[in-house]
């Protein structure tokens, strides 16, 4: 995610230590995968769109 595309990003959550995931680690992957499908699945039963 860029600023004023001044090439900077915004720090997140996903930027801080631990919230990497390893490709290799399958089971990482799978967490990773089934929490973005919930949170996508509640957000559409409440009427959100992800850049809300």
């Amino acid at each position: 995610m860029s600023v004023d595309g001044g090439g900077q990003r915004l720090k997140t959550e996903a930027d801080e230590p631990g919230w990497e995931v390893d490709p290799d680690d399958d089971w990482g992957v799978a967490v990773v995968a089934t929490v973005g499908r919930q949170l996508r699945l509640r957000r559409e039963a409440v009427g959100m769109r992800a850049a809300e």
